[in-house]
């Protein structure tokens, strides 16, 4: 057998072994809770498709299965973030649910650890026909912002920092209907008290420049 041959066998079972590899479907450790108690991962499934859940950390014992609290949308599983409280009692994850694919549809959802129980915190904008920019705009009254100038097919609600213990950063942008451009922002600060229940205590717009940044 000369060595062209040999190269070649050689070649099409390192292709089938990485194949394999690609899909092994054990979960990885993404991000550790500051305690170092628990563990999200994302268990790999179909290409670049991924379960996210919560585990015990150093064990198999799901205490969170996003994927079926919030129906992640599969393509965008990757790309869902979480975040962690200092204190590891409460967390924020960034995530796309199934939406219609002609659209960008980004929101966050926040859990409480009560007692040993891991539980979903109602977020403080009401699930409406209205984008979740626009909504928080009508409770929040904001002066000299119209959200029919945003593009209506790309709502984004996501949490960018944890502040401390019990306070949280939101961000929300928004892009000019006509321009497609990021024209503007809002961060808005969320407060939770011990129940978990939340409540906007600050918001600040941003120009579309320090949006970008």
């Amino acid at each position: 057998m000369n060595r062209r041959c040999i190269a070649l066998i050689f070649g099409f079972l390192g292709t089938i072994l990485f194949s394999i590899g690609a899909q092994d479907p054990s979960p990885s450790p993404i991000s550790m809770s500051p305690d170092k108690k628990w563990e999200y991962k994302c268990v790999v499934y179909y290409d670049s498709e991924c379960l996210p859940q919560l585990v015990k950390a150093g064990t198999t014992e799901v205490v969170v299965n996003l994927n079926q609290d919030l129906e992640v949308s599969g393509s965008e599983s990757k790309d869902a973030q979480i975040f962690w409280a200092p204190d590891s009692k409460r967390f924020g994850f960034n995530y796309s649910p199934v939406h219609a694919h002609h659209t960008q549809f980004e929101t966050v959802a926040f859990y409480q650890l009560n007692a040993d129980k891991w539980v979903q915190l109602p977020l403080p904008v009401e699930q409406t026909d209205l984008s979740q920019l626009a909504e928080l705009a009508k409770q929040r009254l904001l002066k000299g912002f119209n959200p029919r100038n945003c593009v209506s097919e790309r709502d984004i609600l996501k949490l960018r920092s944890w502040t401390d213990d019990k306070t949280a950063t939101l961000y929300a942008p928004c892009y000019d209907r006509t321009s497609g451009e990021l024209n503007t922002a809002f961060l808005f600060t969320v407060e939770f008290d011990a129940t978990g229940k939340a409540k906007i205590i600050k918001t600040q717009r941003l120009s579309g420049k320090q949006a970008k940044e």
